[in-house]
């Protein structure tokens, strides 16, 4: 890892630690620091929150590089367990 993925990721963090402190945040809250973080990181990819329903379902994020869908990320909040996520 890079020292600029690394300063990348301290941002993500501290972002997520700053909406943590004001006691009222959600998943919604973190998914932009999410979207920040994957496209600084990858910067040729566009990552789309709550993007169109699909067949197999609703995913939080899905991630293009042009018109090739790269990927989906199914984000929850802080201390939820990824094992809860439906899997389509």
């Amino acid at each position: 890892m890079h020292a600029d993925d690394l300063k990348l990721l301290r941002s993500y963090i501290q972002s997520i630690e700053k909406e943590l402190l004001a006691g009222n945040a959600t998943e919604h809250t973190h998914r932009p620091a999410l979207k920040t973080l994957l496209q600084a990181i990858v910067p040729d990819v566009v990552a789309t929150n709550e993007p169109r329903r699909i067949e197999c379902g609703a995913p939080d994020f899905v991630v293009s590089k042009g018109a090739l869908t790269t990927g989906y990320i199914e984000a929850k909040d802080i201390g939820k367990s990824l094992d809860e996520a439906e899997i389509g």
